[in-house]
């Protein structure tokens, strides 16, 4: 493949709590009207930004739901038992069509969905360690959105995937540990693409999966890439109009681009804090131009690229 030297034409972030700083920032999602949704995992939060990585504005705050801690009610009336809009080390953010923003609030075990402005609508999930329960999650990851409003989550514990309706009913799950078409090991980033396609993330078996629209397996591609183990080396997943794939490989410092076939094309990205590389590339997204968004976790910042030449 050809590596590229890709320079970002906006960098925006830093060490911090306060609006445009992060605490270990993973997933990214940009919305229909261009606003970039960052979950800002460490501070327990979402911040929106324009294209060019102006605050636009958050919402969140902390609430470990397992421990009964730091769930409050946002408008100060005391203790908040179901933390609604509060979070415990999101991951995964998706921004469906109409604009409803979707977050893996992971270590709470659920989802959370809200309007384009962060107001609370649903949400649904709770812990557990099943194969088979339609209403448990272990630590899911990611999510992503399709034409039709379907809701995907990666429950990354679990070793599945599982569909739901825009309101979180569910609908269909497909997995188990394995090396199969169908099985997963640590599915981690998911993402859908114009042909409402499904791309899954299996870290483990250093591989995407894709399936159809009716969950069927298409086909799959290996990839050369996360070797470790470790609980920060999780890949998230972008497709483009095109087809082509974008995948994070966060302890190789780059970010890999695949054919719609699968066959690699480019990687650009290297270790180190320049705007040429990556500390550690976790969260991706790339808007309908073509415009590739990445969190650079360790760095605390938010890179934003051309499309790939």
């Amino acid at each position: 493949e050809a590596h590229v030297d890709l320079s970002p034409i906006q960098v925006w972030g830093e060490m911090g709590t306060g609006p445009g700083q992060f605490n270990h920032p993973r997933g990214v999602a940009v919305g229909p009207d261009g606003h970039v949704y960052v979950v800002d995992s460490d501070n327990n939060r979402v911040q929106v930004f324009d294209a060019a990585g102006a605050f636009l504005w958050e919402w969140g705050g902390r609430c470990d739901l397992a421990a009964g801690q730091g769930c409050t009610d946002p408008d100060g009336q005391g203790p908040l038992e179901s933390g609604d809009g509060q979070f415990q080390e999101p991951w995964g953010i998706a921004v469906a069509g109409d604009g409803r923003v979707y977050v893996a609030d992971t270590w709470n075990h659920r989802i959370q969905a809200f309007d384009a402005e962060g107001n609370f609508l649903t949400t649904w999930g709770t812990y557990g360690q099943s194969d088979s329960s339609q209403t448990l999650f272990y630590g899911p990851r990611d999510v992503a959105v399709d034409s039709a409003g379907r809701v995907f989550v990666t429950d990354t514990g679990n070793k599945r995937v599982m569909a739901f309706d825009a309101d979180g009913n569910f609908l269909y799950q497909w997995g188990g540990g394995g090396t199969g078409p169908g099985q997963f090991e640590e599915p981690v980033g998911i993402a859908t693409d114009d042909e409402d396609n499904i791309y899954v993330v299996d870290t483990w078996n250093q591989r995407v999966q894709v399936f159809d629209g009716d969950y069927g397996f298409l086909r799959d591609w290996p990839v050369e890439a996360w070797f470790g183990e470790s609980v920060v080396n999780k890949p998230f997943i972008a497709v483009d109009g095109a087809g082509q794939a974008y995948i994070t490989d966060p302890e190789g410092y780059r970010v890999a681009v695949f054919s719609p076939e699968g066959e690699l094309t480019a990687t650009f990205g290297r270790y180190g804090f320049d705007e040429t590389s990556f500390t550690l590339p976790t969260g991706i997204d790339v808007d309908a131009e073509g415009y590739i968004y990445v969190t650079d976790t360790d760095a605390n910042r938010v890179m934003r690229f051309v499309p790939v030449p």
